[in-house]
């Protein structure tokens, strides 16, 4: 999965179920969190972050953190999402996503075998390996390239900036109020 999928897929869905959560841009640094897993490439630790293990401990210290300094949780909730959208996204692009990592090194993935066999006729076209698989294999160890860009992230940025954008003239215009003649 690329960067920017990480980054605007969870948090367009945040936004769009709780805007109130964003009471400025500057909150929207919480995308950050969606990508964090990741930084396992650039240790050459692969799967040591995509892990539920090593998340959930994580998510526990953020958690924690938050309660003990503002006595409130709902930041910590939405970084836990975020960090586990991470998880899920890299499982529905294939993996592997090590879950069980330091106690497993095997990790899942979605693949999707789907394919439409078209015949000479239309009675004779069908659909072969219709539902998806789950596949197993060891993280990829090498300090190759990953995809930084693709085209479901530059999507995934440009439904978020447009979705943003309206909110933001919608709350604007209604605490302005619609303009009236004197």
């Amino acid at each position: 999965m690329d960067l920017l999928t990480h980054l605007f897929l969870p948090i367009t869905v945040a936004y769009v179920v709780r805007p109130a959560l964003f009471p400025s841009p500057s909150y929207l640094l919480l995308a950050g969190f969606a990508v964090l897993p990741d930084i396992d490439k650039l240790l050459g630790l692969q799967g040591a972050l995509h892990s539920i293990i090593t998340l959930g401990l994580l998510g526990g210290i953020v958690f924690v953190a938050e309660r003990w300094h503002r006595d409130d949780s709902t930041y910590a909730i939405v970084i836990i999402t975020l960090l586990f959208s991470h998880l899920l996204l890299d499982f529905l692009n294939g993996g592997p996503v090590t879950f069980l990592y330091p106690l497993s090194n095997v990790g899942f993935g979605l693949t999707y075998p789907t394919e439409l066999v078209l015949g000479d006729t239309v009675g004779t076209t069908g659909v072969r390996n219709p539902a998806p698989a789950v596949a197993t294999d060891a993280p990829n160890r090498s300090r190759a390239a990953y995809p930084l860009v693709n085209g479901y992230g530059v999507l995934s940025g440009l439904t978020f900036l447009i979705i943003y954008a309206r909110g933001s003239l919608s709350e604007r215009l209604s605490v302005r109020g619609p303009d009236r003649e004197t």
